[in-house]
């Protein structure tokens, strides 16, 4: 019974841990977002924005919204050219501890040397109003008190030809959902724009704005260190739990024109439905025998408005975004 209490509290609060912000096709190279004749140099100061609906927030594979649809915004201001850059992401969960929402402040810069360049940055993650759950028999805590935490990135992007870019990524949590253990996620990108002539169907306007990408990642996860006991008013006690590291991977096609961004995606993870409740706490898994969905096969779409000073879309043009609808 303790042991299965434990797990319980470290999977509820380790779910929290999973919506990291990007999109997660986030962690994927960028495919050519805008047409040439939109494009404007980089100015010393700069933004970049977007807001996105996606029928689900699926990060490294594992639902952060219980399988529904999630509002996702971000802004960003650089610096330097985008040599170094700030920003922050917010994205609507549905997790075990119920914050109100998710909150990711980022930071960090970005060298380029020819057609290499790096990522390197840092990652604050914020769950505003999470309740600790309480298993109602015995008052033991099933989550952690608090599951904020910094996450260090380091991304390298290589543009091998104008339309095909590969990319490696390594994020590292020292102090992984504040449980007292680490988490490691390594992975390999790929994207590729596919000419337009692919497309005759389609007005030369339309048609050069598709692109594939997918990525391949995996997850080191190391021993959460969590509460079995913590009855309120008494001491707390402590054991360890094996979190279940596991291999990810997403493939997808996108479409962008001017300021819109289209995307479908397949995501899959080697999770079973009993890895994945130990890992997330699904609600459903403490009345359905321990087991989850969140973690399985996922076909998952997004549209996402976005834009950025040197990308500006139908900003740059006379007429601005009412010259969309003419």
């Amino acid at each position: 019974m303790i042991s299965k209490l434990f797990k319980q509290g470290a999977a509820a609060s380790l779910a929290t841990f999973l919506c990291l912000g990007q999109v997660q096709a986030a962690d994927m190279p960028a495919p050519k977002t805008m047409p040439p004749e939109a494009k404007a140099p980089d100015p010393l100061i700069g933004f970049a924005f977007y807001s996105q609906y996606a029928s689900d927030y699926n990060f490294r594979g594992v639902s952060q919204s219980n399988l529904q649809g999630s509002y996702q915004t971000f802004f960003e201001a650089q610096f330097f050219n985008n040599f170094a850059y700030a920003g922050l992401y917010t994205w609507q969960t549905r997790l075990p501890t119920r914050p109100d929402f998710e909150f990711d402040l980022v930071a960090g810069i970005r060298p380029t040397f020819d057609k290499l360049s790096f990522d390197l940055g840092v990652i604050y993650y914020y769950y505003p109003n999470e309740q600790r759950l309480l298993n109602p028999f015995n008052g033991a805590f099933l989550t952690t008190a608090n599951t904020d935490f910094i996450e260090y990135a380091g991304k390298a992007l290589y543009q091998a030809t104008p339309e095909l870019a590969i990319g490696a990524n390594v994020f590292y949590a020292p102090n992984y959902l504040g449980q007292h253990t680490n988490g490691t996620y390594t992975s390999g990108t790929i994207a590729y724009t596919l000419p337009a002539t692919l497309f005759p169907f389609l007005p030369e306007a339309y048609a050069g704005g598709f692109s594939i990408s997918g990525e391949g990642g995996h997850y080191f996860l190391g021993a959460a260190k969590t509460s079995v006991t913590g009855f309120i008013g008494g001491p707390n006690k402590f054991a360890a739990f094996d979190l279940p590291s596991y291999n990810y991977g997403n493939v997808g096609i996108s479409y962008t024109y001017k300021n819109l961004l289209l995307d479908f995606r397949f995501h899959t993870t080697d999770l079973t439905p009993t890895q994945c409740f130990a890992l997330t706490g699904d609600f459903r898994g403490n009345i359905n025998g321990g087991t989850s969905r969140w973690c399985g096969d996922a076909f998952i779409g997004s549209i996402r408005w976005q834009a950025s000073t040197a990308s500006p879309g139908v900003y740059a043009e006379p007429g601005g975004f009412l010259n969309l609808f003419k």
